[in-house]
């Protein structure tokens, strides 16, 4: 079962249609759920935390095409400290596999010092030259939020907190400064699947009451095998304009 708000078709949202971004999550999840059911495992990924859930997505996203970086910090933030608390993102999506801008080297992907010629440096063929830096604004800013109806151990989350945590999100996202285009991206696990879609897009309501900029939730459903109640997927990716 799929639905969406039309308030997503904004020509200005992003430079990675939202939508791919959607697909491609749900595409990984079920590939990851399907693996589990060929291996008979005991445990389902509804019962995975949201930290084992996000290398899934991330395999994902790299088939897709979206260059995933993972944790990154805020543009606003990169020139604090390479630890501090609350100051990372999830995910960050890129069309092209270039570094960010970020006005420091966080993300430069060689740390290793320069060892110099060698002796037949003559030989070598011309290194390409690197891609230049991407605009933090160009790139898509993702934050993920997971939660299930009927948990094991309580390791999914709880959907109950799941409105709380996903509006705290959108707006760090709707204030950050020097990202454009951002969502949060929503994983959940519950009953069935007309349920999670409408509560996907009562989350979105609720988020749009509580004065953030939100442009219409994505969503998509997909069946789940039954093992701890829940028999149903959710993916709800809710972009956010600028507050």
């Amino acid at each position: 079962m799929n639905g969406s708000d039309p308030r997503h078709d904004d020509a200005t949202l992003v430079t990675i249609a939202a939508a791919t971004v959607a697909d491609a999550a749900v595409a990984a999840l079920r590939a990851a759920a399907d693996e589990r059911d060929l291996a008979q495992d005991v445990r389902g990924i509804d019962s995975l935390p949201e930290r084992e859930i996000q290398p899934v997505l991330a395999t994902g996203f790299e088939v897709a095409g979206l260059h995933p970086l993972r944790e990154v910090r805020f543009p606003q933030r990169a020139g604090e400290p390479v630890r501090s608390v609350g100051t990372r993102c999830d995910f960050v999506l890129r069309t092209i596999d270039a570094p960010l801008d970020l006005g420091d080297d966080v993300d430069a992907e060689d740390d290793e010092p320069d060892e110099g010629p060698g002796l037949f440096a003559e030989l070598d063929p011309e290194p390409d030259a690197p891609p230049d830096a991407m605009d933090p604004e160009s790139a898509f800013w993702l934050e993920v939020k997971t939660g299930a109806a009927c948990r094991d151990l309580g390791d999914a989350g709880d959907l109950s907190t799941l409105p709380k945590r996903t509006t705290v999100d959108l707006a760090r996202l709707a204030h950050a400064g020097g990202i454009r285009h951002a969502a949060v991206l929503v994983v959940a696990f519950g009953p069935d699947e007309k349920t999670l879609a409408h509560d996907a897009h009562a989350l979105d309501r609720h988020a749009a009451e509580q004065g953030l900029p939100t442009l219409g939730a994505i969503v998509r459903t997909f069946p789940l095998t039954d093992r701890h109640g829940n028999a149903a997927g959710l993916v709800a990716l809710i972009p956010v304009g600028r507050a």
